[in-house]
């Protein structure tokens, strides 16, 4: 019951803040009851449960214990796509591909500059897979401009 789930939510675990806490009870569950963390996180998260919180709010990771399982789909999927990606020569690529490369590119040149990161080039063909491959991925919306800013 919700009443159950509160006065679990407020037991203190030794050597943690309170909001800690509520954190590692909530995050540890079998079953995260995603109302309970977002109650929690209204008011910040600590840099410790900071992605994970993100993760399962956003529903990228799943409320329930079968992450590993997920976690490992997903980045075979990357894998996949990536393949895909490098495996393509620019001379087969389809117009509309390389179309999209040229713009996914340059965004990724236009990346925060100033950040000495983003203009490693390592970093920079990682985010321009990163970025081709969540266009291959979600067609509907496909890549628009900017939305290297989210990566």
């Amino acid at each position: 019951t919700a009443k159950q789930s509160y006065v679990e939510m407020t037991r203190l675990v030794p050597g943690q803040s309170y909001k800690a806490s509520q954190f590692e009870k909530v995050l540890k569950s079998n079953i995260v009851n995603k109302r309970d963390l977002r109650n929690i996180s209204w008011n910040g998260i600590s840099d410790e449960h900071r992605a994970r919180t993100w993760k399962i709010l956003l529903g990228y990771l799943p409320t329930n214990s079968s992450l590993s399982g997920i976690l490992r789909r997903k980045r075979e999927e990357y894998r996949h796509f990536t393949s895909l990606y490098v495996q393509q020569y620019p001379s087969v690529r389809k117009d509309n591909d390389q179309q999209l490369i040229k713009q996914v590119r340059s965004d990724v040149q236009r990346t925060a500059p100033h950040i000495a990161l983003f203009r490693i080039k390592r970093v920079q063909d990682s985010l321009e897979r990163l970025l081709y491959t969540w266009s291959v991925r979600h067609p509907a919306s496909s890549y628009v401009q900017g939305i290297n800013d989210l990566a």
